[in-house]
């Protein structure tokens, strides 16, 4: 009896020894596959991760290149200016000196001084702003979509505002003549400042363009 106790024990201890291995071994491959998916999706995410990167640096290539093939093909429009273009080519015109030649005829006109302060001022408030509005151009309600104005443009936001300008000039003697010759000179300096403001801005945006082509073939020959 205690011979057969042993061999039993002896098998019960072997039959744990087997379990135990193969419940190990068991784990041991549960946990080698769970890592192994685990590696393969961490892999295809950053397979593509690269792929998105380099579709993106890609796409920002040709984007460049396209932005520079435009840049070397044709000159700014209006449309494409900005407080630079427009500063510069308000400063291009002198409408103080432009309306002191349109004026010039009234300095030997009967009331003289009277006379040729209120061509002088009208002329200027309108030479002034519609020499602006030609350099900036014309946008929407919404400040958007600046387009280039025309000269009627110009009157219809200028030179309606004739009689606001002169106001000053409405009540001087000789009357009506001084605030007449106001409003006169104000529509010159309107047509004027439009014709300056045009072909000030044509020249800003000409000599830019011309700078760009000459510093790009530089590059070129580098």
């Amino acid at each position: 009896m205690c011979y057969e106790k042993t061999i039993s024990e002896d098998q019960e201890v072997k039959v744990d020894t087997l379990f135990n291995e193969r419940m190990s071994s068991i784990y041991a491959d549960s946990s080698n596959i769970y890592w192994k998916n685990r590696q393969n999706r961490q892999n295809k995410l950053l397979t593509f991760i690269a792929i998105a990167v380099l579709a993106l640096v890609a796409i920002f290539g040709v984007v460049h290149v396209t932005n520079k093939t435009n840049e070397l093909s044709q000159r700014r429009s209006l449309e494409q200016t900005n407080e630079t273009h427009w500063a510069e080519c308000e400063a291009r015109v002198n409408s103080r000196q432009e309306c002191t030649d349109i004026c010039q005829s009234e300095r030997n006109s009967i009331q003289r001084k009277t006379m040729h302060q209120s061509c002088i001022h009208g002329c200027q408030q309108a030479h002034v702003a519609s020499t602006a509005l030609s350099c900036r151009g014309k946008t929407d309600g919404k400040g958007r979509n600046r387009k280039a104005v025309t000269e009627e443009d110009v009157f219809q936001d200028v030179g309606v505002l004739a009689h606001k300008h002169c106001s000053k000039f409405q009540s001087v003697d000789p009357k009506p003549d001084v605030f007449a010759t106001c409003r006169k000179y104000h529509r010159a300096g309107t047509k004027q400042g439009y014709s300056l403001g045009i072909a000030a801005m044509t020249a800003v945006l000409e000599e830019e363009w011309e700078s760009i082509k000459a510093e790009r073939l530089a590059n070129l020959d580098d």
